[in-house]
């Protein structure tokens, strides 16, 4: 992956300023040096069990059916090429925020949007975009052909981050609106009510969608990693506080932490794929390490 992480710096990709280029690299980053089929199971569906034998991947045994009947089962997969993949990118105020990067959370999440966009039209998936704020703004129905790669990439160069986060209001809207059951891949940097996420969450899968969730978060988010006295300012209400983040820091990455566990307890719970995408990854290991966690799971 050596040779295929100096296309996928964020840092390069925003120097590309062109939609199809970062999609291509970053295929060729995600595809290079893995298996040739790297996602199977990630947008395939199992139909059926049978017992395992000698010889069989481990990582098709269903731990749940083992737990329960102290037998080990395989899951038998089958492609199904019609199913939906619904991609939600959150394009709120929020999103633009950068620490000291040259590049903010929203470029992030649309260099992530445009490679899962090729690669899912690549193995034959239907997929969609939905660009949200507090409402949405743009919403693209899947399809299936490659040509529309291309529909999904202007769309993605068209954004301009604007608005509060509404996830409550968007996800139960995105829920009652779409018409088939799918996959549902959520970009955001959930800045909002966590009992609100977690009531658009629940909606998604009642519907029996697949929910993977991406919780992009710039390195300083994170960290408060600043010196000296620094002026922050909230990017969606303008609010404003001059302090000595040092003395804060302790304190604030606890609360950050327990944030973050929060939000992977309440998806776990709900069987909802939940990864935190620090902006300081590039996005072949960010992406690459979930994609390890999927197939653990599998």
């Amino acid at each position: 992956m050596a040779g295929a992480s100096k296309y996928l710096d964020p840092k390069l990709l925003s120097k590309l300023q062109n939609m199809e280029l970062v999609a291509r690299c970053a295929v060729q980053g995600f595809f290079s040096g893995l298996h040739p089929s790297p996602f199977h199971g990630f947008s395939a569906e199992y139909s059926e069990h049978r017992q395992y034998e000698p010889g069989d991947e481990l990582r098709f045994l269903d731990w749940k059916v083992f737990g329960r009947t102290n037998k080990l089962y395989i899951k038998q997969f089958h492609q199904d090429t019609n199913v939906p993949v619904y991609i939600l990118l959150d394009a709120s105020k929020s999103m633009t925020f950068r620490g000291e990067a040259t590049y903010d959370k929203l470029d992030y999440g649309r260099y992530l949007t445009a490679a899962l966009t090729s690669l899912m039209l690549g193995q034959g998936d239907s997929v969609g975009l939905t660009v949200f704020s507090d409402r949405i703004v743009t919403r693209i129905s899947p399809q299936g052909r490659r040509t529309h790669l291309y529909a999904i990439l202007t769309a993605l160069e068209r954004i301009k981050g604007a608005g509060q986060t509404r996830l409550a209001e968007v996800l139960h809207t995105f829920a009652e609106t779409a018409s088939r059951r799918g996959i549902v891949i959520l970009i955001s940097d959930l800045l909002d009510d966590a009992n609100d996420l977690a009531s658009g969450l629940a909606h998604l899968k009642y519907l029996q969608h697949d929910v993977i969730l991406f919780h992009t978060l710039d390195h300083h988010e994170i960290t408060l990693d600043y010196q000296g006295l620094i002026q922050f300012e909230d990017l969606e209400t303008n609010e404003r506080l001059r302090s000595y983040p040092e003395s804060l820091q302790a304190t604030y990455r606890a609360n950050v932490q327990a944030f973050l566990d929060g939000i992977e307890k309440s998806t776990g719970r709900k069987e909802i794929d939940y990864w935190l995408m620090d902006t300081a990854q590039p996005l072949d290991r960010a992406f690459l390490a979930y994609l390890a966690k999927r197939r653990r799971l599998m």
